[in-house]
């Protein structure tokens, strides 16, 4: 089913490298056909296979798996929750880990393209959603012709809209 759906939509891989984009890693690697799916029904992969630098934090098979999905079902999800979920897993920039683990006993904010939505890394690699789940960094700085790939074990969900009140989470130190 995915190699039909991945037939009929051309990924494209920057032609300018030898590097492959975001999109085309993650669509020629085992263990992200869940996430390549739902970046494909979502209509994001032009955005992810662009010019513009972005670090994404992608979620395994198996992550997507805890949440009773599986690249034949993911995109059977509202496209508008699909499409918050997978930009909350993604960040401007080319954010390596060196940039992204701080200091023990710190956390490093890091803002997601999804409108006003943060989650916070300590440094282990473990990390914090704004709806108070957690994921860890199972692999770091996989780099792309457009940026670079972290890989995570659990799926980021986003929390309430920015303005609950509810940004700190306790977390008073550290900050970056």
């Amino acid at each position: 089913l995915l190699a039909g759906a991945l037939g009929a939509t051309a990924l494209p891989v920057a032609a300018s490298t030898s590097r492959p984009t975001i999109v085309g890693i993650a669509s020629t690697t085992p263990g992200f056909e869940t996430l390549t799916a739902a970046v494909v029904c979502t209509g994001l992969a032009p955005a992810l296979s662009g010019s513009q630098k972005l670090t994404v934090f992608a979620p395994t098979n198996s992550a997507f798996a805890k949440l009773g999905l599986d690249a034949g079902n993911v995109c059977t999800l509202p496209k508008a929750t699909l499409t918050n979920i997978l930009l909350y897993h993604v960040t401007p920039g080319s954010r390596f880990a060196s940039s992204l683990l701080p200091d023990e006993g710190e956390r490093t904010t890091v803002r997601t393209l999804l409108s006003g939505q943060t989650f916070k890394i300590n440094s282990t690699g473990r990390i914090r959603t704004s709806s108070g789940g957690t994921s860890q960094i199972v692999a770091t700085d996989i780099r792309a012709s457009n940026g670079v790939i972290h890989v995570v074990d659990t799926v980021l969900l986003p929390g309430a809209p920015k303005g609950d009140g509810d940004d700190n989470e306790g977390d008073q130190q550290g900050e970056h």
